[in-house]
């Protein structure tokens, strides 16, 4: 049994948002009731439309917010509740890489000492060790060791990508993070970096939560897949049983509407209707309801909760019937 590095329960994170100046507040219920677990070298990939909440979960698990409820275990330490000294070797344990390799370095510092950050602050080495890390892991990420002297603006947005890649790993932590890593990076580049991720991953033995609104690129990385909308769980389950038979319908629409080399001619098209509800005023029962070709009376007063079916967990009342 591989170590579980991650456990998040009912993880929510509100916020309460003023309306105008004769409104009452409102809550917008951006993660409602998360739930799973990630083991050491695995990839949980996160989906959904934007507005989803992926982007809530992931500052929520690095810490960056706390959750309004639940428990968030890293490494089997609670969150909640956690010490000072605590907090700052959780932190050590969990990184991000975030979605554009623009914006998420200092432009002002060389790389080397960007990579060399990490370990000035969380570790007593010299400065020549330091620098034979940080040199050892600018090679592992691709890159050459003159790079070490440069700035940000002289390298292309695959490298960027690289090198924030080899920034989270400086400490070697037990999860990463990657919210969107390859979408701000030409199509011909995304492969190369992935490919990186993968190897990295096999490296270090890190649990990778890998955000994306890319079906093709998150069955390519994939352990096992979470299907979000409007901040709760609709699928989770492992990604063979739901990449070869989605039992909600918002991942059958999902997945109907990702681009295939050779798409099956009998395979029916579904197609979402209508915008995503506005989360200031979620509609009632089901919040897919109103977007939903199966959707009946029940849908619309009874919320469906995340239940066991077919060897994954389904929040859909008639889940059964998609069961082939």
């Amino acid at each position: 049994m591989s170590e579980i590095v991650l456990t998040a329960r009912d993880l929510t994170r509100h916020y309460d948002v003023s309306q105008g100046l004769f409104k009452p507040h409102a809550t917008v219920r951006a993660l409602n009731g998360v739930s799973f677990e990630l083991e050491a070298g695995k990839t949980l990939a996160v989906v959904g439309e934007s507005g989803c909440g992926k982007s809530t979960l992931a500052r929520a698990l690095t810490l960056i917010e706390e959750p309004s409820s639940g428990s968030l275990k890293i490494a089997g330490q609670e969150v909640a509740g956690a010490t000072k000294a605590q907090r700052k070797q959780l932190r050590k344990d969990v990184q991000m890489v975030f979605q554009s390799p623009y914006a998420s370095l200092n432009p002002r510092q060389k790389i080397g000492d960007q990579l060399a950050e990490p370990l000035l602050i969380n570790t007593g080495l010299s400065a020549a060790e330091r620098r034979e890390k940080v040199q050892a892991m600018i090679k592992q990420v691709g890159l050459r060791p003159e790079h070490y002297q440069r700035y940000p603006h002289m390298f292309s947005g695959g490298q960027r990508q690289r090198i924030a890649l080899a920034r989270a790993m400086m400490l070697q932590p037990k999860v990463l993070v990657a919210d969107e890593p390859t979408s701000a990076l030409d199509v011909s580049i995304q492969a190369q970096v992935l490919n990186l991720f993968m190897d990295m991953q096999q490296e270090f033995n890190t649990g990778y939560v890998f955000i994306s609104h890319n079906l093709a690129v998150v069955r390519h990385v994939a352990d096992s897949v979470l299907v979000m909308y409007l901040g709760r769980p609709a699928e989770m389950g492992p990604k063979e049983e739901i990449y070869s038979r989605p039992l909600h319908p918002y991942t059958q629409a999902l997945l109907s509407a990702t681009p295939a080399i050779h798409p099956d001619p009998l395979k029916p098209k579904i197609k979402i209707v209508g915008e995503l509800p506005n989360p200031l005023n979620p509609p009632s029962g089901c919040a897919f309801h109103k977007r939903c070709p199966y959707a009946t009376e029940r849908c619309s007063t009874e919320v469906p909760e995340l239940r066991p079916v077919d060897n994954r967990q389904v929040a859909c009342h008639y889940a059964e019937q998609f069961v082939a």
